[in-house]
Formats: structure tokens, C-alpha cells, sequence
């Protein structure tokens, strides 16, 4: 606790002329706070009164009479209407009115008499006239044209034709010479066509996609180029075919069924187009497509250029390096609407054809083709069964372009030689 303030002591000793602290005095303590007097307040608050009249006065719409119309009053004394005085006939007042002139346009007494003498002049003229054609007709009559004699058979049969009539109605009875007649060709007999043989009992017929399975099958397992010459179709080369996969035995084929089947009716042509799947190495499948086709009623024949071009390799031999030849090629087309090769020069302006050896499989190589090509026209035009993103077998003619760039050639697609593979 702080200790007590004390004032300080005044020195035992002073100097000359000091004077002392003025001693400090304490300050007065506050006055207490008196809160001011409330003023009284009624314990309980009156309500208000209403002052309510002894009587009200009822108020009802104010009723307007109308005042009477005051009508002129009409004297007696006026006359209605004032009376006109009634003519006398023999009075001073009534004139006698003036008659009328001679109208302009009346004709005199002898202009009417002549009028009624030029009728009748008219009338005897007309009338001697229609008389004197009469009679005229009547004195000199007009010949009758004679009538040709009756052509019966006979005389067709005998070729005399009949003779002409002269002037004076009689026949010509000049001789004429007869005009031979030709034979009548006798109606064709109709074509007798013979009905089908029936098959021998315990045969059942065949259908076309069944014996082109059957010559696929003896096409597979064949295991030299002799055994196949028999059952393919061909435009290749006897020497290349004996230097291609054809002369040696293939893979066995895991699945084979008909991918699509095209008929020609004005050629007689049925193509039915195989998937086969071969087994390779480390039981890799190898897709392709072999076509087996029917000419007529010939047997079924394996069109074998197109399956030399994807299996044989020849179109991956030709798309591996630039060649200063073109080269045509059955194979399974794409076409996209787009070029994503950045080694194609003004690839903004051209287009893809996707080389496959069988729908949605890995492509065996690239053409490109500009958007204003026959290819390209083709694609717009939309009348030709090939469209974007639409797989089609066609027959294709490619080469190596090395003129926009040459530095980087790439292949281009020239041309859709045939939309089938047709040779």
C-alpha cells in the first residue's frame, strides 16, 4: 500500500530574500449525485371515450321535379294557309299557247315515196336473181362421179387391180400388165422350250454360294500351282504366278464365310466375296478377302489378282519406294475427308484413300488425292456407291508423285478405274 503524502519541510537554514513554498491545499471531494424527482404517473390509463350523437340525421337522394314546358300559344285569329284564286276559263289571264315548228329531220312526202320505189327495185332484183341460179341448176345438172367396181378377194388374190373408170362412167378396157404378187410369210411357231431335267433320285440341288465355298475350300488346300490352275481366274503372267505364294501351300484358315455378294444380271456374273482369316506365326490371324466368282453356268472360278495384290504383296512391294511407273491394283478402299500425313505437301488440300486388305484392319499403305480429282468429284457427287468412311472394293490406279515436292514423294491415287474388281 503507497504511504501517505507528506508535505516536505522547510530548511533549518535560509537564504537572504527566500521565500517559502506555497503549501498545497487538498481538492474538494465531488457532490453526491441526487437523481431528479419522478413525476407521478396515473396507476391505471383511462380509455378513450367516444361521444356518439343522440340522433342521425337519415340522408336520401334529392328528387328533382322537371317544369313544365311552356309551347307558344298559337292565336286563333291566323289564317293556315293562304288560298290561291281558281283560274276561270274564260278569263284574261289564260293565253293560248303557241304550236310547235316542223322537226329538222322529217322528210317531205317525195323523199318517202322514193324511199319505198328503191325497196321494191331491190326486192324484184333479189328475187329474179335466186330464180335464175335456180334454173340453171336445174337445166345443165353437174355429172356424177362414177363409182369404182367392187374389190373382192379374187381380185386381190389374182393381183389385177381394178380398172379405172373414164369420163363418161364406162371402164377402161385397156389391157395391163399383171403385177406378181408377193408370198405371204406364214406366222412364226412358237419356241418350244424344254423343261429342266430332273435330278436322280438322292441329289439335291446346289446352290451357287455352296459350290463357290467348294471350289475355295479345293483352292486352300491345293498345295501347288498346278493343282490351282484348274480353279482360278487370272490376267497375270504364268512366270509370276510361279514365283508367287500360289505355287506353294498356304495357311490354314481359321474362318472363312461370305463377307458380301454382288450380281451382275446384264453379264450373267455372281461375285461372292470370302473373309479368310489365315493363322501366322505365333497364331497371329491374317485377315484377307478372296473372291469366287460364277460366270453364267460355267463352274465358279477364285479371282486371284486381287488376293496376289494384298497376300502376295505386290501392292506392299509397290508402295515401299518410289517407281517412275503407275500401277493398278484390286484392293479394299476407305476414303477419309482428311490428310493427317505432315509429309504431303498442302495436305490442308487433299484427302486420304486407305489401302485395307479387308474392312476395319490395318491399312497396307496410304494414297492421297486432291479435293477437286476424279476421285474427289466422285466422292461429292454422291450417285456412286462409294462414300467417306464407307469400305468398297474397287480397282484403283496409283503413282508416285515426286513433282510437288521432291524431296518427299508420296503415293498418289490417280483414278477409280472400276468399282468391283472385274478385271
Amino acid at each position: 500500500m503507497p504511504a501517505a503524502y507528506e508535505a516536505p519541510q522547510q530548511p533549518a537554514y535560509a537564504p537572504a530574500g527566500y521565500e517559502p513554498l506555497p503549501q498545497p491545499t487538498a481538492a474538494p471531494a465531488p457532490a453526491a449525485y441526487e437523481p431528479p424527482p419522478l413525476s407521478p404517473q396515473p396507476s391505471e390509463q383511462q380509455p378513450p371515450v367516444l361521444l356518439v350523437p343522440e340522433s342521425v340525421p337519415s340522408y336520401s337522394p334529392a328528387l328533382v321535379r322537371p317544369e313544365p314546358r311552356q309551347l307558344p300559344q298559337r292565336s286563333s285569329s291566323e289564317p293556315v294557309a293562304k288560298q290561291m284564286p281558281e283560274p276561270t276559263p274564260g278569263g284574261t289571264s289564260s293565253k293560248r299557247s303557241n304550236p310547235l315548228p316542223r322537226h329538222p329531220r322529217r322528210k317531205g312526202p317525195f323523199a318517202r315515196f322514193m324511199l319505198l320505189f328503191l325497196f321494191l327495185i331491190a326486192s324484184v332484183a333479189l328475187v329474179f336473181g335466186v330464180l335464175t341460179v335456180l334454173n340453171n341448176q336445174t337445166k345443165d345438172p353437174a355429172p356424177a362421179k362414177p363409182l369404182l367396181p367392187p374389190v373382192t378377194s379374187s381380185s386381190l388374190r389374182e393381183g389385177t387391180p381394178p380398172t379405172a373408170p373414164t369420163a363418161l362412167g364406162k371402164p377402161n378396157t385397156t389391157p395391163e400388165t399383171k403385177t406378181p404378187v408377193l408370198p405371204v410369210p406364214e406366222p412364226a411357231q412358237p419356241q418350244i422350250v424344254e423343261p429342266v431335267p430332273e435330278l436322280p433320285e438322292g441329289m439335291e440341288p446346289v446352290s451357287p454360294s455352296s459350290q463357290a465355298r467348294e471350289v475355295l475350300d479345293k483352292f486352300l488346300a491345293a498345295k501347288t500351282l498346278a493343282e490351282r490352275l484348274p480353279l482360278i481366274e487370272t490376267k497375270t503372267a504364268q512366270a509370276e504366278l510361279e514365283a508367287s505364294c500360289l505355287a506353294r501351300p498356304l495357311p490354314a484358315a481359321d474362318k472363312i464365310y461370305i463377307d458380301m455378294q454382288e450380281s451382275i444380271a446384264i453379264e450373267r456374273v455372281s461375285d461372292f466375296y470370302h473373309s479368310v482369316d489365315f493363322i501366322g506365326e505365333n497364331n497371329q490371324l491374317i485377315p484377307h478377302i478372296i473372291l469366287v466368282r460364277i460366270r453364267g453356268a460355267s463352274s465358279p472360278k477364285v479371282v486371284v489378282d486381287p488376293f496376289l495384290d494384298t497376300y502376295g504383296g505386290r501392292l506392299a512391294g509397290y508402295a515401299k519406294a518410289p517407281v517412275d511407273q503407275a500401277g493398278v491394283f484390286q484392293i479394299t478402299v476407305s476414303a477419309l475427308a482428311s490428310c493427317y500425313n505432315e509429309n504431303v505437301p498442302n495436305r490442308e488440300k487433299k484427302l486420304t484413300l486407305k489401302l485395307l486388305p479387308r474392312d476395319n484392319e490395318k491399312a497396307i499403305a496410304e494414297a492421297y488425292f486432291g479435293r477437286q480429282s476424279e476421285i474427289g468429284l466422285m466422292l461429292e457427287d454422291g450417285t456412286y456407291s462409294l462414300s467417306y468412311g464407307k469400305a468398297k472394293a474397287c480397282t484403283v490406279m496409283l503413282r508416285w508423285n515426286k513433282e510437288d515436292n521432291p524431296e518427299k514423294p508420296y503415293l498418289e491415287a490417280i483414278k477409280l478405274n472400276r468399282l468391283d474388281w472385274n478385271p
